[in-house]
């Protein structure tokens, strides 16, 4: 996000954004569709020599002209023990990607786990290193999987209200987003505003962020899910990075940062599940906010502070609809949106 509070950050980066897409276009870039034979979430399990073992999983992202990095976990039970920071290094081929694997440090972390260095390869599908420091010294071997999210095609239940199918455009102000053919809408041409209304609800909705492997940062993949048209959920390829910050996926901007990365590689759809529960200042109530992302609760229960509850969080409007789309010039995604509004708290289970 744009740290300048005087220029207006939804302007500055729509602008920017246009250019950055519209010169991959002309350039001839894909966005969808690309065989990333490296790219991809890898499973397996880390073993060391006094008889410790555990689950290990990885993430690892394209940068382009063959570079790669990503990050690598440790996990003992259900709990992770160790992080793995991997770039791509010197001695790669078209047939093997190798990395240096250095330590994340345990303030960008929050939580002080071991430190670790280490090394590993990809090869034909298969993630393989070693690793050694304060954990110990030990190797992991990993395969390349295809992660889809569970509620992935999820169906709107009764009292629910779809607000877009693939292909009715009703439910939206001024609609002037890019319809795929294929039940899926585009971002272009400014933001989406929903005209509906509604205090407490569980919105669906399914997104897929474009292949950019140049890019980084804010400049990945921009989008954004505004709730109540003010408070932002932050789409963005953040696929492969750790620990993530609240501008990362899944991150409500400006209050809290993901508690894990559950974001799937770019071009594969990823669902949000999200709950909104309205503040009562009567009572002295903040809004709430639970975020499951591909099915993991990355936050849950958050409180938006009342400063934020006045100001927004940035790029948002305080009289729109229950829900705007961003529109960063990033031909990032959206499909089978719906909502199920709840008319008390009591009835979400909140009191």
């Amino acid at each position: 996000m744009n740290p300048n509070p005087i220029v207006s950050r939804a302007f500055c980066k729509r602008i920017f954004f246009s250019v950055v897409c519209a010169t991959q276009l002309v350039a001839g870039a894909q966005f969808y569709g690309v065989n990333e034979p490296v790219m991809g979430t890898y499973e397996g399990f880390w073993t060391a020599p006094d008889g410790n073992k555990g689950r290990v999983s990885s993430q690892i992202r394209a940068l382009g002209d063959g570079a790669y990095e990503g990050f690598v976990t440790l996990h003992r039970a259900k709990a992770m023990i160790a992080a793995l920071k991997l770039t791509s290094a010197g001695g790669s081929s078209a047939e093997t990607v190798r990395f240096a694997g250095a330590a994340i440090s345990p303030q960008a972390e929050g939580d002080l786990l071991p430190t670790i260095e280490g090394k590993a390869q990809i090869q034909k599908g298969k993630l393989t290193g070693t690793f050694s420091g304060e954990l110990g010294s030990g190797s992991f071997e990993a395969n390349r999987v295809v992660q889809t999210s569970p509620t992935l095609g999820a169906q709107p239940p009764k009292g629910a209200a779809m607000i877009f199918d693939g292909k009715e455009t009703g439910k939206w102000e001024s609609f002037a987003w890019k319809l795929t053919g294929d039940g899926a809408m585009q971002a272009q041409k400014g933001d989406l505003r929903a005209k509906d209304k509604f205090t407490h609800f569980k919105l669906h909705l399914e997104f897929r962020t474009p292949f950019m492997p140049k890019a980084q940062g804010q400049d990945r993949g921009n989008s954004g899910v505004f709730l109540q048209s003010q408070y932002e959920v932050q789409v963005l390829d953040s696929f492969g990075l750790f620990p993530l910050r609240d501008d990362d996926c899944s991150g409500l901007y400006k209050v809290k940062a993901p508690s894990v990365n559950a974001c799937l590689p770019p071009m594969q759809w990823q669902t949000y599940d999200i709950l909104f529960v309205q503040g009562n200042p009567a009572k002295g109530e903040l809004p709430m906010v639970t975020i499951v992302q591909n099915g993991i609760t990355v936050i849950d229960q958050a409180s938006i502070p009342a400063n934020r509850v006045a100001e927004g969080t940035g790029g948002g409007e305080a009289s729109g609809g229950f829900l705007r789309l961003q529109d960063h010039g990033c031909p990032v995604e959206y499909r089978n949106i719906w909502v199920e509004p709840f008319f008390s708290r009591i009835r979400m289970g909140i009191d």
